[in-house]
């Protein structure tokens, strides 16, 4: 990665500390993301809810398309300038609600991640599941700081035939499902 898309990434880190409600993942869990990314050698890539983009840079850093969501015009303004920053030519914003745009994407996609409201986890996956690759790896955010309120996500993956799934200690907690 080029060095002046990291130095945008430590930016969007401090910036992430100061201002509530625009919080980040933390580095860790952004390098272990983009690390997934690498191994798994993910094409396509779906982010669902997108921020200020500092997940996204690290998405993007694996070389694979990143498709990216948020509905928020505030935060799709501030992840549009930072993409443009980056120079990194490998990510489309989609502004809208997630439950309204997935049904809307053409392709398949290599990769999920998940990091919108807990609550709807559950509901994006089933929307993105028919567009999900065999062997996708779907990363969802938060799982243990916020894992009472994404319950019929974590219930669901962890017991489904159609998934392996595991939780990750990293950061707030990475549940890191396979798609068989």
């Amino acid at each position: 990665m080029e060095e002046s898309t990291k130095r945008l990434r430590h930016e969007l880190e401090r910036f992430g500390e100061r201002n509530a409600g625009l919080y980040n993942i933390p580095p860790e869990t952004g390098a272990f993301l983009s690390m997934l990314v690498h191994i798994s050698k993910a094409k396509n890539i779906l982010e669902v809810g997108t921020s200020n983009g500092y997940s996204a840079l690290w998405l993007a850093a694996g070389r694979g398309k990143v498709t990216t969501i948020e509905a928020d015009p505030v935060k799709v303004k501030m992840a549009a300038e930072n993409f443009r920053r980056s120079k990194l030519g490998n990510i489309t914003l989609v502004q809208g609600n997630a439950l309204r745009e997935i049904p809307k994407l053409k392709g398949t996609f290599d990769f999920l991640f998940l990091d919108a409201t807990k609550e709807e986890y559950f509901s994006y996956l089933n929307l993105a599941y028919p567009r999900l690759s065999k062997g996708a790896v779907i990363a969802a955010d938060n799982a243990i700081n916020f894992g009472k309120y994404m319950e019929d996500y974590l219930n669901y993956v962890r017991s489904s035939k159609k998934f392996k799934s595991v939780l990750v200690p990293i950061g707030n907690g990475v549940e890191l499902t396979l798609k068989l």
